[in-house]
C-alpha cells in the first residue's frame, strides 16, 4: 500500500508540510533503533556522563554523523524504497537525487540557538529561492528513529498558507512582528518510523524540552529534482576516500545509486572502459543492470 494518501498530499500542496505515519517498518526500524546506538548514548548513559558526551560516546562531540554511516542498519532508510516513493510522490517525479543524510540527537537541556526563531531552510539548501512547480521543488524529511511527542522537542510548523505573504527574502521572523505565528503553530509530534516531510520555505522552528528520560533521534534526509543543481546540502564524491561509501556503493541497488548521482543504466556515460573501471573501483557492485541495458 502506497504511504502517501490523497488526503496527505494535498495537505503537503496546501500547508507545505505533512505527517506520514507508519513508512519504516516495524523489523528494519528496530534494527535502526538498535545501531543508532552506537552513535547516541542513551538519556540514561548521557545522564551518567553529565552530559559530557565524553569518553565511549566520542561521536557526541563531533559533527552529526552523515550519510553513508558506517552502520547498513541506519544506511538502509535513508534511501528506503518507501522513503524514495514518498519522495517521488510528493516531488511528482522519478528523476530525483538525494542531497542530504544526516542523522541528529537532542537531550534535555540541549538549547537550540538560533532555531527557536521561525525560519525557513532554504537558504542553505538552495543558491536561488524556492519555486512551486514540478521539477523545481525539494522535499525535506525527518525520519524519526524514536517516538517525538511534544515534551521530546517536536518541531514546531506553521501553514505556508499563513505566511505566503511573507518576502521571500524574509527567511527568519522575529518574536514581536509575526507573535500571531508564534502562539498557534502546529507540533510535528508521531510515532517512530513516522516521516514528517516539509518545503524548505516552509517556517519552523525547534524546542527544547527538560525531561532527562526522553530523547530524540531521527535521519534528515532530503531530495531534489536530479537537474535542479542549484540545491544542495552534501555532496557524495567527497566521501569518496571512506570504506563506508564504498561498503554502501558495492551493496545499493541502482536506482539508490542513481539517487547519489551514479549514471543511470542505459545512460550515454556507460561503454566498456567505464563499466570495466566502475567494477574495478567496487568489486563487490553487481554490474549486470548496466552491462545489460
Amino acid at each position: 500500500m502506497p504511504v502517501l494518501t490523497p488526503e496527505l498530499k494535498q495537505r503537503w500542496d496546501t500547508d507545505g508540510w505533512c505527517i506520514v505515519p507508519e513508512v519504516i517498518p516495524p523489523d528494519e526500524l528496530a534494527a535502526a533503533q538498535d545501531a543508532m546506538h552506537h552513535h547516541f548514548p542513551t538519556p540514561a548513559e548521557m545522564a551518567d556522563q553529565g552530559g559530557s558526551g565524553s569518553g565511549e560516546w566520542h561521536t557526541w562531540d563531533a559533527p552529526w554523523p552523515e550519510f553513508p554511516f558506517h552502520s547498513s542498519r541506519l544506511n538502509a532508510l535513508v534511501l528506503h524504497a518507501r522513503v524514495v516513493d514518498l519522495a517521488e510522490g510528493l516531488l511528482g517525479t522519478k528523476d530525483l537525487a538525494l542531497y542530504m543524510g544526516i542523522v541528529t540527537a537532542k537531550y534535555a537541556h540541549q538549547a537550540s540557538g538560533y532555531n527557536q526563531l521561525l525560519h525557513a531552510d532554504y537558504p542553505n539548501h538552495m543558491l536561488v529561492v524556492p519555486r512551486h512547480a514540478p521539477g523545481y521543488q525539494q522535499v525535506e524529511f525527518f525520519v524519526y528513529l524514536t517516538d517525538v511527542t511534544a515534551e521530546e522537542g517536536a518541531t514546531r510548523f506553521v501553514s505556508w498558507q499563513k505566511t505566503k505573504g511573507i518576502p521571500v527574502e524574509r527567511h527568519t521572523l522575529n518574536y514581536v512582528d509575526y507573535a500571531e505565528l508564534y502562539s498557534d503553530p502546529s507540533v510535528a509530534a508521531a510515532p517512530a518510523g513516522s516521516v514528517v516531510a516539509y518545503r524548505p520555505d516552509v517556517y519552523h522552528r525547534s524546542a527544547d524540552f527538560t525531561d532527562p528520560s526522553r530523547y530524540r533521534v531521527m535521519l534528515h534526509v532530503s531530495f531534489r529534482h536530479r537537474e535542479a543543481g542549484w540545491g544542495g546540502y552534501q555532496a557524495w564524491p567527497f566521501r569518496g576516500f571512506s570504506t563506508e561509501l564504498t561498503k554502501y556503493v558495492q551493496q545499493a541497488t541502482p536506482r539508490q545509486l542513481t539517487l547519489m548521482g551514479v549514471p543511470e543504466p542505459g545512460h550515454p556515460y556507460w561503454n566498456e572502459a567505464t563499466l570495466a573501471g566502475v567494477q574495478a573501483r567496487y568489486p563487490g557492485l553487481d554490474m549486470s543492470p548496466w552491462r545489460n541495458a
